[in-house]
């Protein structure tokens, strides 16, 4: 009787320490992954602010890691290359433009006509996070391996504006893609001249413009009221 008491209590004891071990490595597990996520945020944002600052060219990796507060082979313990780094930027970006939009959408009271987009769309690429992924997306034209990676992040950014203008207004699929093009770009086409023109408020009054555009072209305010555009 005595030994099977001792017996149960060595199991109980042994359980507990194998508890213990289990809840010590999963908190250890905890702390590693929300480590890799500070640091790649941390990397992220200095590389945004970076990159806004002094252009794609003035943002080195060494730069952004001083910034980031992390030593350079951390930097590239997460990001094999330059190239890599700038390709995950755009698509960090990306994910939190995706937060502001449901932010400027959560009410209902606007994106339920097509000419509501532009001053959204403003809204959201306007800031300097929209400005640095300008930056990197114009850098592709000269640097080829950050154009094999950013080309694919951001066909694939695009067709989920095209699928977000479907589920909202229908209309056929080149009509919605001239469209979501239409926007983005004279906005990030706009985001440019306001870092040139004396009065950078001034140039809200071109995005006022294409909003009349659009409110005319599509009164009822779906893609349906836009004429099919057909390739030639």
């Amino acid at each position: 009787m005595a030994n099977s008491l001792v017996g149960k209590a060595a199991m109980r004891a042994l359980r507990r320490d194998m508890t213990r071990e289990a809840l010590m490595a999963t908190r250890l597990r905890r702390t590693q992954e929300e480590r890799t996520n500070e640091t790649r945020a941390a990397l992220m944002e200095a590389a945004v602010s970076a990159v806004h600052r002094l252009g794609y060219g003035g943002a080195t990796t060494a730069l952004i890691a001083d910034e980031a507060g992390v030593s350079r082979g951390a930097l590239t313990h997460h990001f094999g290359s330059r190239a890599e780094l700038m390709a995950t930027v755009v698509q960090w970006v990306y994910e939190k433009e995706l937060e502001l939009y449901r932010d400027l959408l959560a009410d209902g009271s606007r994106g339920q006509r097509v000419s509501d987009w532009p001053d959204i769309v403003w809204e959201v690429l306007s800031k300097p996070s929209g400005l640095a992924v300008l930056e990197i997306l114009q850098a592709t034209r000269s640097d080829r391996e950050l154009a094999e990676r950013v080309k694919p992040v951001q066909m694939a950014i695009e067709q989920a504006g095209i699928e977000t203008m479907q589920a909202r207004f229908g209309g056929d699929d080149d009509t919605r893609r001239a469209t979501v093009r239409l926007i983005i770009w004279a906005i990030r086409g706009l985001t440019i001249e306001q870092m040139l023109v004396s009065d950078p408020t001034g140039v809200k009054a071109s995005v006022d413009l294409l909003r009349l555009l659009l409110e005319r072209a599509a009164p009822t305010g779906s893609m349906d009221d836009l004429q099919p555009v057909h390739r030639s």
